[in-house]
């Protein structure tokens, strides 16, 4: 595996200062150094920018920005990427971490096994764990408890693929688009109905690998931005109507019309 390619980690951080620090830290203690960290801040009302901007001022590999309206999600992602410069492009949110090798064993199974698109498993973990805590988790254990769906390696559905876990060339952006900015909602899970389907009859895009082993700490706890909206009857019906909709549109063809582009 070659040092020399660039991996571009992008975080969305909006209100989530009592975590940012851990999320950075465990990026910045990759096996695999060479990556840049893009933290884009949704306009926080908390001290969440501050305390990014902190890890940008010790490390030249980050890079803070803030925006001075909030404008959600698929918008806060998309900046992210579009300012990337690595090769490869892996999505983390501001509330979760990664294992110490996370990006170097993605990047040697993406090399490996010829493919655009690699996705693995990540660890539940309680809302309060520092990322001392996470370490000290046997990881072995985890892997032979997952067991939670089937996987389908080379063209997984929606319900395989945890966002936290995902590494993706950035030419899957460019020929498919960047994440869809009207979703309140499921922006990921969207992204990939686009590329493999809803359901084992799509026919998928491009192909993917699942590697067998956990590369994320997802935190689980009661104050998630995603949570609070599944919770909001109103709002969630409203997202779910447009989601299919943009789905079934999206089903029909990939246009500039229908789709943002890197």
């Amino acid at each position: 595996m070659s040092p020399d390619i660039l991996i571009t980690v992008t975080t969305n951080l909006y209100n989530y200062g009592r975590f940012i620090e851990d999320c950075i830290q465990s990026i910045l203690n990759q096996t695999y150094k060479n990556f840049e960290l893009i933290v884009v801040d949704d306009c926080s009302t908390d001290d969440s920018y501050e305390k990014a901007k902190k890890f940008e001022k010790k490390d030249k590999r980050v890079n803070v920005v803030r925006f001075n309206k909030n404008r959600g999600i698929g918008h806060a992602k998309n900046e992210g990427i579009k300012k990337a410069r690595g090769k490869y492009i892996v999505t983390l949110d501001a509330d979760d971490m990664m294992t110490k090798d996370s990006l170097e064993v993605r990047l040697k199974a993406a090399l490996k096994n010829n493919v655009p698109f690699v996705y693995a498993d990540a660890i539940y973990f309680n809302g309060s764990n520092c990322i001392n805590d996470v370490y000290k988790y046997n990881l072995k254990k985890m892997i032979t408890k997952r067991g939670q769906w089937p996987r389908r390696l080379h063209c997984p559905t929606v319900y395989d693929i945890h966002a936290a876990t995902v590494l993706v060339h950035r030419n899957v952006y460019e020929k498919y688009g960047l994440y869809d900015e009207d979703l309140g909602m499921k922006v990921d899970r969207e992204m990939w109905s686009r590329l493999f389907g809803e359901t084992e009859k799509d026919a998928s895009k491009i192909s993917a690998y699942f590697l067998d082993r956990c590369v994320a700490y997802y935190r689980y706890h009661s104050k998630q931005i995603t949570k609070k909206r599944q919770k909001d009857p109103s709002f969630y019906k409203k997202n779910e109507k447009l989601y299919k909709k943009k789905y079934l549109d999206r089903k029909e063809g990939i246009t500039k019309n229908n789709t943002i582009f890197l």
